[in-house]
């Protein structure tokens, strides 16, 4: 990797409506695997969902703006003394976090996160590839495959789907090209390819959350350049994360109390890509409250000593309560299947 930094501040490259519209291409099919997320009580049916490796994300990189035009890098924190069942069995192990900030010459930057459990053997791989991803999506790149609705399918003996899916017509890059987006997308602008037009930040049961409901993250590069809009989608936070954590977040990334007080444009973006983390949080933290009766919820909370929702006033916190209790859910969901 170049050690020169690109500026993200320096002008657009030519033809930028077209690259980034080859951002958004779908990557070629041989490149695409699926990866099994859910099982049924028996182990003999598995829901799937498609992914690809980081190096189709970073030869696509590669291709449109040569290995000096973009970069990316990583932030890694660990969060220890989390108690987890594995093989039927509590072990007390951490977490490590990644966050991983893509780079492109003339477009900005992004940043997205990865986590994954300490002790898995491939752990800090598997949240450096699921940091790095994320981040290229919120430049289009592999977007669409958080168009695919998840479908159950026959496994072997060793959980790995018998046959895989057929991708659809529109996940094909030549048909790309043409104009063929997903059911939901039809008839949508394209956007100019920034990925604007896109609805969901989450890959189904990649553990990223529900991103759309907080501008999924997928907003246009240059978009930002606006201060007033820049404004005006964190002030809309507050209601979504609570005044709290709103009022946290200002201070340490913005150091502020208000947004139009954050005099640098590159700080309000991180403010906001920030906020937008941690709705997702808050998403996933949802999904856990409507599944489960509230008595249920505040005794998971009480095991963690946690706060209430309303009550988180830190990312760490946030993260801690959203770990924790994803871990102390999961064994309930399997025992109701």
């Amino acid at each position: 990797m170049p050690n020169e930094v690109p500026d993200p501040n320096a002008g657009p490259a030519p033809d930028l409506a077209r690259i980034l519209a080859e951002l958004e291409v779908p990557f070629p099919p041989q490149l695409v695997q699926w990866r099994v997320t859910n099982t049924s009580h028996d182990k003999r049916r598995g829901q799937v969902v498609p992914y690809a490796d980081p190096r189709a994300y970073t030869d696509r990189l590669n291709a449109l703006f040569t290995p000096q035009g973009w970069t990316r890098n990583y932030a890694v924190e660990t969060m220890s003394n989390i108690t987890r069942s594995k093989k039927g069995e509590s072990i007390i192990t951490g977490k490590v976090l990644v966050t991983c900030t893509v780079v492109i010459n003339g477009l900005g930057c992004h940043s997205g996160t990865g986590e994954e459990w300490a002790d898995d053997d491939n752990g800090m791989t598997s949240a450096d590839a699921q940091a790095f991803k994320r981040a290229c999506s919120c430049f289009g790149l592999g977007r669409y495959l958080y168009h695919f609705v998840a479908p159950w399918v026959d496994l072997d003996q060793n959980r790995q789907p018998v046959k895989t899916p057929a991708l659809p017509a529109w996940a094909f890059p030549e048909n790309w090209r043409k104009g063929m987006r997903p059911a939901a997308n039809n008839g949508a602008s394209s956007g100019g390819g920034n990925g604007s037009n896109h609805n969901s930040d989450a890959q189904p049961g990649n553990g990223n959350g529900r991103g759309a409901k907080a501008n999924g993250n997928g907003h246009a590069p240059h978009s930002d350049n606006g201060n007033g809009d820049l404004d005006a989608r964190i002030v809309a936070m507050e209601k979504i994360v609570g005044p709290g954590l709103y009022r946290s977040i200002l201070r340490e990334h913005g150091r502020a109390n208000q947004p139009k007080l954050i005099r640098d444009a590159t700080a309000k973006r991180r403010v906001l890509q920030v906020l937008e983390s941690a709705s997702r949080g808050f998403d996933r933290l949802n999904e856990i409250r409507q599944r489960f009766d509230p008595k249920t919820v505040e005794g998971m909370l009480a095991k963690l000593q946690a706060p209430r929702f309303e009550e988180i006033a830190d990312m760490k916190t946030l993260q801690a309560v959203v770990f924790g209790l994803e871990e102390l859910a999961a064994p309930i969901r399997r025992s109701a299947n």
